[in-house]
């Protein structure tokens, strides 16, 4: 049983660690690692806030090192600055970001001395120098950063340092210097490239697993209440679908520039492959909630097994989104023997969800069904499996299925005491 200030504490979101008198041990793992994600991220802030400062050290001064010493420019303090602005880029593509940033830094320096130079300096000046900028950056290259920052880099010439001091093509390149070692520092300097995305598909594996948890208590207990904020918390989550997507680019964008990280291409490629099965994880969990509401509501009195089924979904993406919480960009050893058993229980799940669980309980128990079925198909393409293997661990519904089930579909197991219906004699 969880404390419900435990919940304020670690998520502020609204029945989200209610108390689960019914909760398995997947569910007990899903609540765990959600509890250990939000400590988690002030950790992963500080940790990821020394490499930052580390990368920002060496950038600033390796950047200001060749633009003195080696290229002769004196007092090249925007050598240091490039640096800094290029590394300080977070969250998707940072190199594209970044390289953004050094181009629209260089224009605006070009820009702002070379236009003040010739019409000197004023407000309207200004104007004419943010204008120009804008528009040549916006002709140099289409990114949404390089414009915006060739009109700052503009004003800073323009309002700060001297026109016409001869000073323009030298303040150019140290931007340009500084910019990119910047960039080479980001791609030498080791972060664990896949490791926030693992973190966030824990997150969202973790929170349908509490969702589907509380649709089953919903459906038994017949309270559409405790399904509404379940539906209502499902709802909340794409802002967690957009932070894994970011996290996946910036992840991909490292893995193939950095040498320390060549050999983790592959899972890169697995991490990428599976991104949309987790988002319809969660997808199809919302439109399980939100018709299981609807089934209650209309007062429908689904067969128990339909609870049950949902509840064993539950507690298997439980295993699955604590085993996604650990580890970093290669993973741990524990999926090697975790991800093997947890198809195995969600093809024996799937092989029991015939249309005899939905008889009765009308279109929005088809429907709840139906996106059970989807659910379990999602889940076994997140640990590896192509759609059309994880189609055929479902039993069929129609006489001539487009893709045959496989002959065994786990009705032999030993936990299986449910009712067979004539698809699965």
């Amino acid at each position: 049983m969880v404390d419900m200030s435990d919940k304020a504490s670690t998520t502020g979101e609204k029945g989200w660690f209610r108390q689960r008198a019914r909760a398995s041990d997947g569910v007990r793992a899903a609540t765990d690692s959600l509890k250990r994600i939000a400590p988690r991220r002030g950790i992963r802030r500080v940790r990821t806030m020394c490499i930052y400062a580390l990368e920002a050290a060496l950038a600033a001064g390796l950047a200001y090192w060749v633009a003195t010493d080696i290229i002769g420019h004196q007092n090249a303090f925007f050598a240091p600055i490039a640096a800094e602005i290029s590394i300080g880029i977070n969250g998707g593509k940072r190199l594209r970001r970044g390289l953004e940033i050094v181009i629209g830094a260089a224009v605006g320096i070009a820009i702002g001395d070379l236009v003040i130079a010739q019409i000197g300096g004023g407000p309207w000046q200004i104007g004419v120098v943010v204008f120009v900028a804008i528009l040549l950056a916006t002709f140099v290259d289409r990114g949404p950063l390089v414009p915006p920052q060739a009109a700052s880099s503009a004003v800073l010439v323009a309002t700060l340092l001297p026109p016409g001091d001869h000073g323009a093509l030298d303040r150019m390149v140290d931007a340009l210097v500084g910019g990119l070692i910047g960039l080479l520092i980001l791609a030498v300097v080791p972060r664990s490239p896949l490791r926030e995305v693992r973190r966030e598909m824990s997150g969202l594996i973790s929170k349908a697993a509490l969702v589907l948890d509380d649709v089953a208590d919903g459906i038994e207990d017949r309270d559409a209440a405790v399904i509404g904020d379940a539906l209502q918390t499902a709802r909340g989550t794409q802002a967690n679908v957009n932070a894994m997507i970011k996290a996946m680019d910036s992840g991909d964008e490292m893995i193939s520039v950095s040498p320390i990280y060549w050999s983790a291409r592959r899972y890169a490629k697995s991490m990428d492959r599976i991104l949309v099965p987790v988002d319809n994880v969660m997808r199809n969990t919302r439109v399980l909630a939100r018709r299981a509401e609807i089934m209650v509501d209309d007062r429908v009195e689904p067969h128990p097994e339909m609870a049950k089924t949902i509840r064993e979904v539950s507690d298997t993406l439980g295993h699955l989104g604590a085993l996604f919480e650990q580890g970093g960009t290669r993973g741990t050893r524990q999926e090697l023997v975790e991800i093997p058993e947890i198809t195995r229980r969600l093809q024996i799940i799937g092989g029991r969800t015939g249309l005899w669980i939905a008889e009765g309980s009308g279109l929005s128990g088809n429907a709840v069904l139906a996106q059970c079925r989807s659910i379990i198909v999602d889940a076994l393409q997140v640990c590896g499996m192509s759609r059309e293997s994880a189609l055929a661990s479902l039993v069929p519904t129609v006489a001539h299925p487009w893709q045959p089930p496989d002959q065994w579909n786990g009705a032999d197991d030993g936990d299986s005491d449910g009712p067979q219906g004539p698809e699965n004699d």
